[in-house]
């Protein structure tokens, strides 16, 4: 049985236990696995767009407003 069949078995509240122990095992195991290069690259131009006044930050409850908008 596949990994993809396994999780499609289970109810969303299942796969929800899942995936944050998947979360919790990834993030304490090897504490000391960076992250990807390509990571660095994307956040340094994020940051640079912010410096620049191209881009601004959003506080959470503003960005989860958008996004819940955006898919009604």
């Amino acid at each position: 049985m596949s990994l993809e069949t396994l999780i499609g078995g289970l109810t969303r509240d299942e796969q929800i236990v899942a995936m944050e122990l998947l979360w919790k095992r990834l993030t304490t195991e090897d504490p000391s696995a960076a992250p990807p290069e390509w990571h660095r690259s994307v956040v340094a131009d994020r940051v640079a767009a912010i410096e620049r006044g191209e881009e601004a930050l959003s506080d959470w409850a503003d960005a989860k407003k958008r996004l819940t908008d955006r898919l009604r």
